[in-house]
């Protein structure tokens, strides 16, 4: 059972993963970059340290990341009035349509596996997909490794 598993993966995970249109994305943001674009459109604006929070990422590197996102007019910074110490990262129009693109797509692809499953099959689905995050976020037995955990936020006085 295990190596048909393997086989089916192997032989489907071009499909599932690299679907054309799906390249046209790849080619305009890395996947640090498409991640924060989705953060700040799920929280309509956020700060540096939250995003650097999310990514599990230095403030360095997310400055980097958030650099190139401003360069490609996907975001925009701007001084938060109420303390002019902190900048506020949004999405710009050309950011919300490239995700809003990204969710079409999406919802087009859940739209699909909803239509061949049956409600009993979808709730299954959802509990099979539920336990895999919770198997791949446990510590690893072959490695002994854990989970990178999250850097901690010094604040400097």
């Amino acid at each position: 059972m295990y190596n048909e598993v393997i086989d089916f993966a192997f032989n489907n995970l071009k499909q599932l993963i690299f679907p054309e249109e799906w390249l046209a994305i790849d080619r305009q943001v890395t996947k640090f970059e498409l991640l924060t674009l989705i953060l700040i459109d799920r929280h309509g604006q956020i700060i540096m340290s939250q995003m650097s929070d999310f990514l599990s990422v230095p403030m360095s590197t997310a400055t980097g990341i958030m650099d190139r996102l401003v360069k490609k007019g996907l975001v925009q910074r701007t001084r938060d009035e109420s303390d002019r110490r902190t900048v506020v990262i949004t999405l710009t129009e050309e950011g919300q349509r490239l995700i809003n693109q990204i969710k079409n797509r999406l919802s087009g692809y859940i739209r699909k596996i909803s239509d061949v499953l049956t409600a009993e099959e979808r709730q299954l689905l959802l509990g099979i997909i539920t336990k895999i995050v919770s198997a791949l976020q446990e510590k690893q037995p072959d490695t002994g490794e854990e989970p990178a955990a999250p850097l901690k936020k010094i604040d400097i006085k």
